[in-house]
């Protein structure tokens, strides 16, 4: 009850604005140095939500489609502009796309191309689970941003961002369950019992980081620490998931059921989830990676003071 209350106050600050005036003037201090440095940001990410305000370009920082220099960012910005339109233009030419091609797709066919991995027949890279990846992350990241160049190169970075830890994928889930059965062992024996942990799409929700499952202004947050470094708090996302729906998850006799009602999460209750995440998370120590990875370590950070 404590931690329900206490995360419900969290949540109202956050929303009426007093708990972010703090982190938005610490932000602004970071912002004033030149060049950039990354690593606080990267670290603040980790430590802080970040402030709408201030989101996308602490990102592009991050992930690299800035420079940390601000004196080449309308060079750098143009540059990747021209990219962005070549691109698309050259797929035009090759009528890979038209017209009706959604938005998503393109930047799919775009990023192959990119890469030198366009296939003649492209069809079949169009039903890998890669290619599901990375349109759900497109779309969320529209619904962020309106210039389309901004969200190509965003949607680019942040999939390459999360491959580090592709082959550790697996090292969540085996977490996930651990912890989940730590955490409550009557919905874990359910959820085992209708074979969820096979049935729901995991890989996906961590791959693209509950893309498409959280609504923007929630899995934004996720996001913040994904790309400060952590992969770890994907596995409390699910956890707080499983708890805030257990009531009616326990009266549910069937995986299907349970996958379908699962598969997109209200906005009000992706609020909860995303606040009871990362309490969960930075009780935890807010590690980055799973335990066990030689790499895991815990996000220390103090706040920035301007002398």
């Amino acid at each position: 009850m404590a931690d329900d209350q206490r995360n419900f106050r969290s949540y109202y600050y956050e929303k009426v604005g007093f708990r972010g005036v703090e982190e938005k003037k610490s932000l602004e201090i970071l912002l004033k140095e030149q060049p950039f440095d990354v690593k606080k940001l990267s670290l603040f990410c980790l430590r802080f939500p970040v402030p709408a305000v201030y989101r996308v370009l602490v990102w592009k920082l991050v992930l690299g489609i800035l420079p940390p220099h601000q004196c080449n960012h309308e060079f750098v910005t143009s540059v990747r502009r021209d990219q962005f339109q070549d691109l698309k233009h050259s797929l035009c030419v090759m009528r890979k796309i038209n017209r009706d091609t959604s938005i998503a797709k393109v930047f799919w066919k775009m990023s192959l191309l990119e890469e030198g991995n366009l296939l003649f027949d492209e069809q079949k890279q169009m039903t890998t689970q890669s290619c599901k990846v990375f349109m759900l992350t497109a779309q969320c990241i529209l619904e962020i941003v309106e210039d389309e160049m901004e969200a190509y190169w965003l949607t680019t970075k942040f999939v390459k961002h999360q491959q580090k830890w592709k082959d550790i994928l697996y090292l969540l889930q085996d977490r996930l369950e651990s912890l989940l059965k730590k955490e409550d062992g009557r919905l874990y024996k359910h959820l085992v019992q209708f074979s969820c942990f096979d049935s729901l799409p995991i890989s996906v929700w961590f791959r693209s980081c509950f893309a498409n499952i959280l609504p923007s202004n929630s899995f934004e947050r996720i996001w913040d620490k994904v790309i400060g470094g952590s992969c770890k708090i994907l596995v409390f996302v699910a956890i707080a998931i499983f708890l805030t729906f257990k009531r009616p998850i326990m009266s549910m006799q069937s995986s299907e059921k349970i996958c379908l009602y699962l598969s997109k999460i209200e906005p009000d209750s992706a609020d909860i989830i995303v606040g009871k995440a990362i309490d969960m998370w930075q009780k935890t120590g807010a590690l980055l990676l799973p335990t066990g990875i030689k790499a895991d370590s815990p996000v220390i950070i103090d706040r920035p003071h301007s002398t």
